[in-house]
């Protein structure tokens, strides 16, 4: 497998542990992995409790994501390690007027983000990788996903697409998450087939 293990995430500090690699591998932007040649951007003032947002949003997931039809750590050592259980109410839950909800699954892959971007300028690209431009229904902003696909993993990371003069300036990070639901996963499989035969 190209990705490397999961973090471990046993005993409390997951979370520090997942800042140490956001901190050692993407908080630089002098050493930060670029994209197709191209600044990858990260808004590090925006922060929340000392971090920046997006470290938040990279290690966590949304009330309205909490939803699942099963623990998305189901089967995984994240699970046993889970305080929050994917309970937006839950009293230990220090990101809740955040509406999002600390999860050690998705903390314990942040190393996964600069090793499919340097996979992503790979020349040729490994197939296990499909990139997709689409429109933010709800910004009207254009994105680009990475997603990487490999047996169980599944993980996808979002970039919004910045414009100078009609040409690609830079691309800043937004999120990234592992694809656990089928529904996700369908959806982002049609819309790579629909950008593909679009193209």
């Amino acid at each position: 497998m190209p990705l490397s293990l999961p973090l471990d995430c046993s005993g409390s500090c997951v979370f520090e542990k997942a800042y140490a690699v956001f901190e050692a591998e993407l908080k630089e932007k002098d050493t930060r992995p670029r994209l197709s040649e191209r600044f990858v951007f990260i808004n590090l003032d925006d922060e929340f409790q000392g971090k920046p947002r997006v470290f938040w949003h990279i290690v966590s997931i949304g009330a309205d994501d909490s939803k699942y039809e099963k623990f998305p750590c189901a089967g995984d050592p994240a699970e046993e390690f889970c305080t929050y259980r994917c309970d937006p109410d839950h009293e230990e839950n220090f990101l809740k007027e955040e509406n999002s909800i600390p999860c050690c699954f998705r903390a314990c892959r942040i190393r996964w983000i600069g090793e499919i971007l340097k996979l992503a300028n790979e020349n040729p690209p490994t197939p296990l990788l499909r990139m997709w431009k689409q429109r933010n229904q709800r910004t009207g902003e254009n994105n680009l996903l990475i997603r990487f696909t490999e047996n169980e993993v599944d993980y996808v990371v979002v970039f919004r697409v910045s414009y100078k003069n009609s040409d690609i300036y830079m691309y800043q990070l937004m999120t990234a998450y592992p694809v656990v639901l089928p529904g996700y996963k369908r959806r982002f499989d049609k819309e790579y087939e629909n950008y593909c035969r679009k193209k």
